[in-house]
């Protein structure tokens, strides 16, 4: 083959990939997606994660299915992405405490969230609350804090990552010793909650604002900023936990691999979700609050907030499990 047929050759490829690029760009999406979320259904996860499903599918013209894989805090869904066709079809609803503290949490972790994972768009913060039964004696946390110190058999539930570690963070600034008892779901826990069997637990702000509204619990302080839906309760550090705080964020990731046209075709449908109108309604009585960004944008996020999740395992004095 002379130079001349070589280069007719190789213009003849770049104008092929060229053209499937296109073509991808144009069609995608043109079939049903997925979203996987790694918590039960009913959850507040399961809430959020439904309600942008519902609108995501309104906004690309295709069909949006939530499949729920809980189990190991949201690993067994981050597994059952990573084993799908990286073509931008199943798509992950993910957590910071799995995304960016996972590896904090749980030895052995099957994934590396910044290597495995494109992270596309930011989607919410999501407000967390330390939670008491309507009639427990406690109404501040300091209250809790002598509570616990005076009860040798004080417990307290839990059923998610973040969850593991607002508790443990608290436990180890307010120098208490309290038994964990794990749930499955936070449904699961809310009536050993409410009737007393349980001393406290972090509730996610789905779950938290529902049970305040039905009388069955008390808030005693938020994790990271104040929330909408109870703008009343004080933070953790408000509240005399100096050095208490980190964000619980959610965000939507993809395989690495993904075509790019996906990622940014699905960038712009969550960042125009997120900015709807109703979207800032819904998510404030979930006490939560939209976010947005870029593919880049919300890398960097992760990265700072696995940095931010470093220093709350070495302070809280959490090991991996």
């Amino acid at each position: 083959m002379n130079l001349s047929s070589l280069k007719t050759l190789a213009t003849a490829l770049l104008l092929s990939v060229a053209s499937i690029s296109i073509t991808f760009a144009q069609d995608f999406p043109n079939r049903r997606l997925t979203l996987i979320v790694g918590f039960a259904a009913g959850s507040g996860a399961d809430v959020l994660t439904r309600y942008y499903g519902a609108k995501l599918s309104l906004d690309i013209g295709q069909p949006v299915i939530v499949e729920n894989k809980p189990g190991a805090n949201g690993a067994l869904a981050a597994q059952a992405v990573l084993q799908s066709k990286p073509d931008g079809y199943t798509v992950l609803f993910a957590p910071s405490a799995s995304m960016s503290g996972g590896k904090f949490l749980y030895a052995n972790l099957p994934y590396d969230s910044q290597k495995d994972f494109v992270v596309i768009a930011p989607l919410l913060d999501n407000g967390f609350v330390l939670a008491v039964s309507a009639n427990s004696p406690v109404h501040s946390v300091a209250e809790l804090t002598a509570f616990v110190k005076s009860k040798p058999t004080a417990r307290y539930g839990t059923a998610n990552s973040t969850g593991i570690a607002a508790a443990q963070l608290y436990k180890t600034l307010a120098g208490i010793q309290a038994t964990q008892v794990a749930y499955k779901t936070t449904g699961d826990a809310v009536p050993d909650l409410a009737d007393g069997t349980l001393d406290f637990m972090f509730l996610d702000g789905v779950f938290a604002l529902s049970q305040l509204k039905t009388g069955k619990v008390r808030l005693l302080a938020t994790v990271g900023s104040r929330i909408a839906g109870a703008p009343d309760v004080p933070t953790m550090e408000e509240a005399g936990l100096k050095g208490y705080g980190f964000s619980v964020w959610w965000m939507i990731a993809v395989p690495t691999g993904t075509p790019k046209e996906a990622v940014d075709r699905l960038n712009v449908a969550f960042n125009r979700i997120s900015e709807l109108p109703e979207t800032k309604a819904f998510l404030a009585t979930a006490a939560a609050s939209p976010l947005t960004g870029t593919p880049e944008a919300t890398a960097v996020k992760l990265a700072k907030d696995i940095e931010t999740w470093a220093e709350l395992a070495r302070a809280g004095g959490i090991t991996p499990q």
